[in-house]
């Protein structure tokens, strides 16, 4: 950057368009923002978080029931941005609508609703005074970004538009720039350098060519060959604080009973450092991951810089909900970071996403810091299943996570994974085992597999037996057949075995249902209590094993088997518990270990030995 960001002096707007979670500020254009205003200090951002004041409009259930399904979301804006084939895009909405939903059931209404706020924004925006537009693209913000890039445009022609987020990361996304010409400039890949060197490109004297464009920028002459070029910073630790307080400055607008108290969004890295190669040396990290696409490399922000940005956004919003952002959570800082936030004083509840095997001395930690709420990695129960997808765990492993957070009460908000290609009876037959011992945890949700743009099973498909990949149908019900097939959605169809996978894990559907319904029954049962516990009387162990309206089993063991239970509160494999107890022979202990096991008191695999039930000692 050779002009003085000093002397430049102009205006920008970035635009977060519906559908996100209405109760977070948009995390990219709260750090854009700040780091535009820390480097172009005479430039004024804006962070406008338009998909706040549509959720006012709708009203919060209504707006969550559309945001919370992608072709839904999408349906609604490709009304208005196709307003012919509005039908289509009707149909594809009312397809996604089930039992007890709460999105709105008319379509054509719900698109007018949306309609008068986007109207009624334009017309309060002088679109005359600013130099440049940006949009932050994630999922179910793509037709949104376009229908109201086309109304700027029909505005102000001239007033260039710059688009960027996960949705157009990878390299297959410049094909954007060629069935949108309304949009000017592509940033691929992280947005603060490229965006302030674009801005300076545009705005700082004499004005520039199209060919000394920066780096990571790209227009519809670019012609990109061997990879596209990211300008990412190389380190985190001096980025600033974001910026939120246009979205609160919004809230606090609203009329009194609209106002919430809202979620901080916080990072604390970007990336992700699961990059273990998989066992054919094929490709790195987990099969179907495709959310890394817009980084290169793994990055941290140093634990202080973690902490103060903590108490800097908690204290100047007065809200104490945070969820970190982190693809993968840095683990080797993570002691030092919540000790650091603990040492803060703060009430606070704290979501992130783990990897499942965090330990749980380090998920005490985090619960003493606010941590209640986790999505793990968990994705399969079953250990040939896990290796397919390069998850690098077990299925004890998944099991003793879900029993730690269970022990502190940390929700477990984590998923499994039907219907991954590849997959097959052993993986079904697998993860039934699993669930008769898993029943006693808060239940996993079940999703469906869907196959990521450039993730690594889209790049080898026919490794995992998918004979061929093309855009996902439904986009023709979003775009024009011309468009559909100029763009590269994030979510591709694919042929391969579907109709056998969706058979065989029917099973498993059903046994998830069962389990749902049977945890909330011990829930009542136990009064929100552990359903598998034991209370500790040192020379022995009393053992509570509730089943769904049934009378509590009790179990006592004394002496050396209440010490071997002890012992595997993680997993522990049988030659580390023989040199643990040397004086009891190892067949012995395995015997002692599969009476434990017929009764669901422990899970066994590959001759490692979980013990399931939970102290009480934690739970108080």
């Amino acid at each position: 950057m050779s002009a003085n960001p000093t002397k430049i002096r102009g205006r920008v707007l970035l635009i977060s368009a519906p559908w996100p979670l209405f109760n977070r500020p948009s995390l990219p254009l709260g750090a854009l923002k700040a780091y535009l205003s820390a480097t172009i200090p005479h430039l004024k951002t804006e962070a406008c978080h338009l998909f706040l004041q549509v959720a006012n409009a709708l009203g919060y259930t209504e707006y969550q029931g559309v945001s919370r399904r992608v072709w839904r979301a999408e349906a609604v804006f490709s009304a208005l941005l196709y307003p012919e084939r509005a039908d289509q895009a009707e149909s594809l909405y009312t397809g996604t609508l089930k039992r007890g939903h709460s999105a709105p059931a008319d379509f054509q209404r719900l698109v007018q609703q949306v309609k008068n706020v986007i109207d009624d924004w334009i017309g309060r925006v002088d679109w005359s005074a600013l130099n440049l537009v940006g949009f932050s693209i994630s999922f179910c913000q793509v037709t949104a970004s376009l229908y109201l890039i086309s109304r700027i445009k029909a505005i102000r022609p001239s007033l260039p538009v710059v688009v960027g987020g996960s949705s157009f990361s990878g390299e297959r996304s410049t094909g954007l720039l060629k069935v949108f010409p309304h949009i000017d400039y592509l940033v691929v890949g992280e947005g603060e350098r490229p965006l302030a060197a674009l801005l300076q490109h545009l705005i700082a004297p004499p004005p520039r060519t199209l060919a000394n464009l920066p780096q990571g920028v790209l227009t519809q002459d670019t012609r990109v060959g061997e990879g596209v070029p990211f300008c990412q910073l190389s380190r985190l630790d001096r980025l600033p604080v974001p910026d939120y307080d246009d979205y609160f400055e919004i809230l606090a607008g609203f009329s009194a009973e609209r106002r919430f108290f809202a979620t901080l969004p916080v990072e604390a890295s970007r990336g992700c450092w699961w990059r273990r190669q998989d066992t054919r040396g094929r490709f790195r990290g987990c099969a179907f991951c495709n959310l890394n696409l817009q980084w290169q490399g793994y990055r941290t922000k140093r634990p202080n810089q973690v902490i103060r940005e903590v108490d800097h956004l908690v204290q100047r919003h007065q809200v104490l909900s945070l969820t970190f952002a982190d693809n993968a959570f840095p683990i080797n800082h993570a002691g030092s970071i919540f000790d650091g936030v603990r040492g803060l004083g703060l009430d606070l509840s704290i979501f992130t996403e783990l990897r499942a095997n965090t330990s749980p001395a380090l998920l005490r930690t985090m619960k003493q810091a606010g941590v209640d709420t986790i999505q793990v990695g968990i994705e399969a129960l079953s250990t040939p299943l896990l290796a397919k997808m390069n998850k690098g765990v077990r299925t004890i492993d998944n099991l003793s996570l879900m029993k730690h957070c269970e022990s502190l009460s940390i929700v477990n908000a984590s998923n499994l994974m039907l219907h991954f290609p590849d997959s097959d009876d052993t993986d079904v037959n697998d993860t039934l085992h699993a669930l008769d011992f898993a029943r006693w945890y808060r239940p996993l949700k079940t999703v469906s597999f869907w196959l990521g743009l450039e993730s690594p099973v889209h790049r080898f498909a026919r490794r995992f037996h998918i004979q061929s990949v093309f855009n996902h149908p439904n986009l023709k019900k979003l775009f024009p057949e011309s468009v559909a097939a100029g763009v590269r959605f994030m979510i591709q169809g694919y042929r391969g075995d579907r109709k056998r996978q969706q058979k065989s894990w029917r099973s498993v559907e059903m046994k998830m249902r069962q389990w749902q319904k049977e945890y909330a029954c011990m829930q009542r049962q136990t009064r929100g209590k552990p359903a598998l516990s034991f209370r500790d009387g040192g020379l022995f162990l009393l053992i509570d094993q509730h089943f769904p309206d049934q009378a509590t089993e009790r179990h006592r063991l004394t002496g050396i088997s209440a010490e071997l239970y002890r012992y595997c509160h993680i997993p522990r494999p049988l030659v580390q518990v023989a040199d643990a107890f040397a004086a009891h022979r190892p067949e012995q202990i395995r015997a002692f270990f599969q009476s434990m096991i017929k009764k669901r008191l422990m899970f066994a695999e590959d001759d490692c030995y979980l013990s399931l039930a939970v102290p009480v000692s934690l739970t108080r």
